[in-house]
């Protein structure tokens, strides 16, 4: 923040005037009043009027008619209006930058507040002192001293005098004086970065925001601090939330300055966060105000110019009145002549000078608004070249996760059909659970960072077994904590059928995220995964999830920050995870239109709460993908040229494709499979993308040459979006995206194998 803005505004405080509004007075009124009287009514309407002249950016008449009231005012011994004359006077040749007047004005005040109460204090007769509060005068004087030399960029100074000011406020109670001074003392704090300080202060300024007395304008700014800390100490969400109070504030108070620096510092927050798109547009919204504030600038320059140049003009024109009035003794008429003369000169050359530096101002403001826009738009573009990075770094991270854990899933499940390994049967299960929930990890954690992720927000409707869905999650589960292994109740009511059709694999990894933090920060202690039945919902069946632990449970500082997925906290360096898995929940639940709830206490265990809607199945049993449902001759006599430059891939595609009587034949790159295709033929290809040498689009367009019946599918782990986007996919028949399911595999083959004429099934 500009620290002159602050202070300023701040000081206006300090003319409010306490006395409350005075009554007109009356003709018949002053016929009563005393001479006495008559005076103390002048200077009180004439300090009222140099107030007000100063809020109206007129300082010459500020500075003009304080003078005036000051002589007035010490004539009668008026303390109140002296030292507030002083203060006004001051602030106005702050505003006209005549920096040497100010220093001498609030020096002055200074010291004769402080002469004034000390005499007053050693008198020995107490009857005789002035009823008077000296305390005030002098913290006034300080600040505005001490606001002097925070313009000058002399903090040590400047934080001194405010140090001095605050006993004296205290002792005086005043909320409002103690609220600038620690406001002053931590914006300087800050701005030289001194955290500690800064913190101290910023803590006390919050203090006093609560008062009555403190008005819209002091809350924004307060707020601003305690943002500005918090980006200080590296805590960009916490500061997000303060400064979006601060710009709430300032725009209720009409505040400009606040409002620009709090979305300056919130587009700050957003950029440390990894929000840059929210970033971008709170700098675009920067640059709006920034331009509305140029207009009112620009006029306020103006009428400071003018009031600087009136104010010489007017200590010229005392000064020629004096000579006038010696010189009109000896030669009146050619004096009069002379001095209209000069007068014409004058307003000419003042005119001159008010356009020249108008124009200056002008043009420098425009030259500086360029520099900043010039700016933003590098910090854009930068940050548009940040984005492309990311997306392009995710989809190789998207390939080379997929591609292995196709490897994994693939060889379980061939296991799992090996009747003569049967007695490990339930571990290959567990096994293969837990890819699959892994593959659900890996592609939702890529969600993550995807800004316009609406076409991957669907959810997929299929028929799971819920009980075993549990039984699974469960086991999987035990792995996590084996050193100090937990007991585990599954309890689900009997009016929940065991057949549902919804998205098996979201809710997969709601439960093994939420059961498995329950393992994880539990030791020796019991977890239970409760489901109940709720009022079916639009022929939807309605089930309420309940799952609790023993375990250490979750602070109240804790249970804020959990569920944003850059937030850092102890918890998670002590043990092992991510820190994504109830973010992840939060954004799954979401798309279920469904809300978490949860529970804790420390020491005492944590309970979540969630309800998902399920469709009814028409099947009363579910049908295992087992080997007695196999068909072993739904392939015979067809042949198939699978092409994989990874070799783990291809002997699960083989062996899988085996299993239904089809006569494989692998090959590790595109050359080979063409050179393989012009001597034999085939009934259809399983085609990679991702290859060394020449990849499968390059592939496929050679073969099309030479081919053009052969059904080719593309089979890859790379995203259904660059698949499709690829001109040469218009040559492919189809697209599998590994690692799939046994079933969607097999029927999508025995699809382009039994038609005639092959089209797309996606």
């Amino acid at each position: 923040m500009k620290l002159s803005t602050t202070l300023l505004l701040a000081t206006c405080l300090l003319f409010s005037d306490l006395s409350g509004q005075n009554k007109p007075v009356s003709i018949q009124d002053t016929l009563k009043l005393s001479e006495s009287e008559i005076k103390i009514k002048k200077i009180d309407s004439l300090r009222r009027y140099t107030r007000n002249q100063f809020y109206q950016n007129n300082f010459d008449i500020t500075i003009e008619v304080g003078q005036e009231t000051l002589k007035l005012a010490k004539e009668i011994n008026d303390l109140k209006t002296i030292f507030s004359i002083y203060s006004i006077m001051g602030n106005a040749f702050l505003k006209i930058e005549d920096t040497t007047q100010a220093k001498r004005i609030f020096s002055k005040a200074l010291a004769e507040a402080e002469r004034i109460k000390a005499i007053n204090d050693a008198a020995p007769d107490k009857s005789s002192q002035v009823n008077y509060n000296y305390d005030r005068s002098i913290i006034t004087a300080k600040i505005d001293l001490g606001n002097y030399y925070a313009l000058q960029e002399k903090a040590k100074p400047a934080i001194k005098l405010y140090h001095e000011a605050i006993p004296l406020a205290e002792k005086l109670k005043d909320s409002s004086h103690l609220f600038i001074l620690n406001f002053n003392i931590a914006e300087l704090n800050l701005d030289l970065k001194n955290l500690e300080e800064s913190e101290f202060y910023v803590n006390e300024t919050n203090r006093y925001i609560e008062k009555k007395q403190i008005v819209e304008a002091y809350r924004a700014v307060a707020k601003l601090n305690l943002g500005r800390l918090y980006l200080l100490k590296n805590y960009p969400a916490l500061a997000r939330t303060e400064l979006r109070q601060c710009i709430e504030l300032a725009e209720k108070s009409g505040y400009t300055e606040a409002n620009i620096e709090g979305h300056e510092f919130y587009a700050q927050s957003e950029a440390m966060l990894g929000n840059y798109e929210a970033s971008y547009r709170l700098v675009m919204k920067v640059d709006s105000l920034k331009s509305e504030k140029y207009k009112t600038d620009k006029i306020e320059a103006i009428e400071t110019v003018t009031a600087k140049f009136k104010l010489d003009q007017y200590e010229k024109d005392l000064e020629a009145k004096i000579k006038e009035n010696e010189y009109n003794k000896q030669a009146t008429k050619r004096e009069t002549t002379i001095l209209w003369i000069k007068i014409a000169a004058t307003i000419l050359f003042v005119f001159s000078i008010f356009l020249f530096i108008s124009d200056r101002r002008r043009r420098k403001l425009l030259i500086d608004l360029t520099k900043k826009n010039i700016q933003y738009l590098k910090a854009k573009e930068k940050t548009e070249e940040l984005s492309k990075a990311k997306t392009v770094l995710f989809s190789k991270i998207t390939h080379e996760l997929r591609t292995p854990m196709y490897g994994i899933i693939g060889i379980s499940s061939l296991l799992i059909k090996d009747k003569k390994i049967k007695e490990h049967s339930e571990d290959l299960r567990s096994l293969k659970f837990s890819a699959d929930y892994l593959l659900s990890l890996i592609n939702n954690v890529l969600q993550l960072t995807a800004i316009d992720s609406d076409n991957k927000k669907k959810l997929n409707k299929a028929e799971f077994n819920i009980y075993d869905l549990i039984k699974n999650v469960v086991e999987s589960a035990k792995f996590i904590n084996t050193a100090n292994p937990n007991k585990y109740t599954i309890s689900i009511t009997n009016d929940i059928p065991k057949l549902l059709i919804g998205d098996q694999e979201k809710l997969s990894q709601i439960l093994m995220n939420l059961v498995g933090n329950s393992s994880k920060f539990t030791d020796a202690g019991e977890i239970k995964i409760e489901l109940n039945r709720l009022e079916d919902l639009n022929d939807q069946i309605q089930i309420g999830f309940c799952i609790s632990d023993t375990g250490i449970g979750i602070s109240r500082e804790m249970q804020r920050e959990m569920f944003n997925e850059f937030s850092h906290s102890k918890t998670t360096d002590n043990f092992h995870g991510t820190g994504l898995g109830l973010p992840i929940v939060k954004k799954l639940l979401e798309m279920h239109k469904s809300e978490i709830e949860i529970s804790s206490e420390l020491g005492a265990g944590t309970t979540v709460n969630f309800v998902l809607l399920f469709e009814r199945s028409v099947n009363e049993e579910e049908e295992n993908d087992s080997l007695e449902n196999r068909d072993p001759e739904k392939f015979k006599n067809k042949r198939i040229l699978a092409v994989d430059d990874n070799k783990i891939n291809l002997i699960v595609t083989k062996k899988t494709l085996e299993l239904y009587g089809a006569d494989v034949t692998i090959v590790e790159s595109g050359r080979k499979s063409i050179e393989l295709l012009r001597k034999e033929s085939f009934d259809l290809i399983l085609m990679d993308i991702n290859m060394p040498e020449m990849s499968g689009f390059e592939t496929t367009v050679i073969i099309r040459t030479f081919n053009t019946e052969i059904p080719i599918v593309a089979l890859t782990a790379v995203e259904l979006e660059k698949v499709t986007e690829e001109s040469s996919f218009d040559l492919m028949n189809d697209l599998i995206i590994k690692p799939f399911k046994n079933d969607y595999f097999i029927n999508k083959i025995a699809s382009h194998l039994n038609l005639d004429k092959f089209v797309r099934t996606f």
